[in-house]
Formats: structure tokens, C-alpha cells, sequence
């Protein structure tokens, strides 16, 4: 990292750190290597927060009203938590890609379903974000290092990461880039662990609940993502944990009832932009917080759009599969079953027969009827203990065209 790269403007400060490396490998000789670390400043920075209120209105006024549409759209759709929850699962999906988390929407699916067949261990850890969104979105606690750390410990515990400290702050220090090249060729050195990192969150954590803010909302969740990114609290899972900060907040804001706006796509399609513009306040602040701004603003805008699109085609696969049971004279335990699909979209006869309470010949009859109207297909090729799974919704979390 280079220090001369950060003006006096910068909003915060380089402090020396020894890093030891091990250039031949993990088991070979280590080195002290000596570097700068940033620690962030406080919020809230040092800017004309009614200037920038100004330059921003209408993309702010654009973005509130985008999230006000979405809201409107699920206070007309009859159980819209449960239907939605298919958006959760296309997020995490998307989140584990930004990460290079390989994985494909079924094996996802499955992995939240508890099966073992067909799934690897990138799809357990892809639905592990699925896990942590639910917990803090749930969870009353406001925002804090107490909720972040139990969604973080949601996220890595029982998958690949599981010595990456679940659910705590990391103990060493690290960097950002080539891993190959050494720190001192590192893009950038997040804050060292220890006190300045512990304090920094605290710091944070200060800011988001302080009553008396004046910045709007949308302002404090893009100045609250820079500011957790930048701190790196733990050793594996920041940028997935960033994330979903932000889609709890737009909830806890009161901007949004569901969380269904998800920031992965966009910044997977514009990653770069997402780093430079994050590298570029640590550097030299002013101007460059009114362009991250506008960055999370559109972004948000955007998100909101794409999650109206993908609602409206939720709603409107429900109401395709109630029509195909309405046409069939499906009974009206059929119902039920078919908007299960929407929250998890993976079944067997077990599972029918938790639900509905019918005999084990009525639920295969019933499994039966659900395959002849192509809403299931049976996907292990087996005779016995035999698994379904809703092709059509899967098709919607795997899509990752933009819709606008």
C-alpha cells in the first residue's frame, strides 16, 4: 500500500504494523515485514451534508420512490414473506459469486433443504448466507457488534471458513491483494486487530444508533458499508457480511417491509467501479463520498427495480401453479404445498405429510398429481427416498439477467 497515495484530506489515518509472512509457504521460514496500515476516522466525515443532500435530490427522491413501488407491490400479495424468501436464496447465490463461491441455484436449494446428494460444498456455504440474512433480520437487537458477529458466525460455522473464527473479530492482521506478492505490494491494509480494530466498530456501532442524526437515511447506510468495509472486521466473510448489513438496515430504516433489495448483482457487474470508488475515500475523502453516494443510490434504485421485476414474476408463477390445481380440481391441501415451494423449493413425501397431515399413499398421489402438472420434477433418478424440486423457481434465483 502505498502511503504517499493518501492526501491530508483522507478521512483517517496510516499506522506502522509488522506483518509476518511466510514467502515459501505456510510451513516455510517466516519474515517480519513491515507496512502502513488506514484506520478510519469516526463518522460522520467532515462534508456540506446540505450541499450534498441538494446534488443528490433526485436520485435520492428516484430511489425512495423505486422502494416505495416494491413495498406497495408485497402489501398486495397475500403471504409476500414467505414467496419472497426465493429472492433471499437468488441473493445468496449471487453474494457467494462476487466471492468466487461457486455454486448453481438447485445445489443452493437442496443445501437449504438438507440433502447431501447432488450438493457440494460451496452450495452448504452459499445457503449459509441465507441463514445470516434471516438472523439479522429477525433479530430485535439494533445494529451492533453483537448481531454482526452472530450473523457472521451464521455464515462460516459448519463450512469451508469454519477456522476463520466464526462469529469473532479476527486476531491477526491482513491485507487486500495478491497474496503471492506480499504486503507491501497489498491494495490496500485494513486497520490492525486489536484495540484500533475493536474501537473502530464500537465507533460504528455509535453512529448508526445515534437519535440524533441528521443525514438521511439512504446517506448512513453508504457511509455505514464504507466504514465496515474499510475496518475488515474479521478474517473471511466481510464483503458477504457488508451485504447483508445493508439489506437489514433499508428494513430497519423503515425504507423497505422485506428485505428484497440485494447489492451482489450490481456490484458484481460493476465491481471495479465498487473498489476504486471505496479505495478513493480512503485516499483523499471529499469529493469522493459524494460519488460513493451516488454509487450506493443508484445501486439501491437499481436492486429495488430488478427485485419489482422478479416479485411480479413470482406472483405471477404462484398464481400460474393455483390456476393449473384450480383447472385439475387439485384439492385444497395442494395450495399449501405449492406456496411452500416458493420458501424452499425442494420437497418429499415426508415433508408432505408433516404439512398436510394425509397418509403416506395420499402424499405420493399427491406428488404424483403436482409432477403431471410440471410444478415438480423428480431429480435423483432413484426408486426409493425419492426428492422434487420446483424447476420454474429454481429458474428464477438461478436468472441473472438485470431486470428493470
Amino acid at each position: 500500500m502505498n502511503e504517499r497515495e493518501f492526501s491530508k484530506e483522507s478521512p483517517g489515518k496510516l499506522v506502522a504494523i509488522d506483518f509476518i509472512e511466510h514467502p515459501s509457504g505456510p510451513l516455510g521460514d517466516a519474515r517480519i515485514a513491515k507496512t502502513m496500515a488506514f484506520v478510519p476516522a469516526p463518522l460522520p466525515p467532515v462534508v456540506d451534508w446540505k450541499q450534498l443532500q441538494v446534488e443528490h435530490f433526485e436520485r435520492y427522491t428516484r430511489t425512495v420512490a423505486e422502494l416505495g413501488r416494491l413495498n406497495g407491490l408485497h402489501k398486495r400479495v397475500g403471504n409476500a414473506a414467505s414467496l419472497l424468501r426465493t429472492l433471499w436464496m437468488r441473493e445468496a447465490k449471487l453474494s457467494s459469486q462476487v466471492e468466487d463461491i461457486d455454486t448453481t441455484a438447485e445445489e443452493l436449494v437442496l443445501a437449504g433443504a438438507g440433502r447431501s446428494l447432488g450438493v457440494r460444498e460451496s452450495g452448504r456455504e452459499s445457503w449459509n448466507y441465507v441463514k445470516a440474512l434471516e438472523h439479522g433480520v429477525h433479530s430485535e437487537l439494533p445494529f451492533s457488534t453483537r448481531v454482526i458477529k452472530e450473523m457472521h458466525e451464521a455464515l462460516l460455522s459448519g463450512v469451508r471458513g469454519d477456522e476463520n473464527r466464526p462469529g469473532q473479530f479476527r486476531n491477526c492482521n491482513v491485507y487486500l491483494g495478491n497474496q503471492s506478492q506480499g504486503v507491501r505490494n497489498a491494495r490496500f491494509v485494513p486497520p490492525p486487530c486489536g484495540d484500533a480494530l475493536v474501537d473502530a466498530m464500537s465507533e460504528l456501532e455509535k453512529f448508526v444508533n445515534d437519535k440524533d442524526n441528521k443525514i438521511p437515511p439512504l446517506f448512513l447506510i453508504a457511509l455505514t458499508h464504507y466504514q465496515f468495509e474499510t475496518i475488515h472486521p474479521f478474517r473471511d466473510g466481510n464483503g458477504r457480511i457488508g451485504r447483508v448489513l445493508i439489506s437489514r438496515s433499508l428494513v430497519k430504516e423503515g425504507l423497505l417491509d422485506h428485505p428484497v433489495v440485494y447489492m451482489s448483482a450490481y456490484i458484481n457487474e460493476h465491481k471495479q467501479e465498487y473498489v476504486d470508488l471505496l479505495r478513493n475515500i480512503s485516499r483523499s475523502g471529499g469529493e469522493a463520498w459524494s460519488d460513493w453516494i451516488a454509487f450506493i443510490l443508484d445501486a439501491i434504485c437499481t436492486q429495488a427495480r430488478d427485485a419489482i421485476g422478479r416479485s411480479e414474476q413470482l406472483i405471477a408463477l404462484r398464481e400460474d401453479f393455483h390456476n393449473r390445481l384450480k383447472e385439475t380440481s387439485g384439492p385444497s391441501r395442494l395450495f399449501k404445498v405449492v406456496d411452500h415451494l416458493f420458501s424452499m423449493p425442494a420437497i418429499n413425501i415426508a415433508e408432505i405429510i408433516e404439512s398436510t397431515g394425509v397418509s403416506k399413499p395420499t402424499a405420493t398421489a399427491d406428488v404424483d398429481r403436482l409432477e403431471d402438472l410440471n410444478i415438480l420434477t423428480e431429480y435423483t433418478g432413484r426408486q426409493r427416498d425419492r426428492d422434487w424440486v420446483a424447476r420454474d423457481v429454481i429458474k428464477i434465483i438461478e436468472e441473472d439477467t438485470p431486470l428493470e
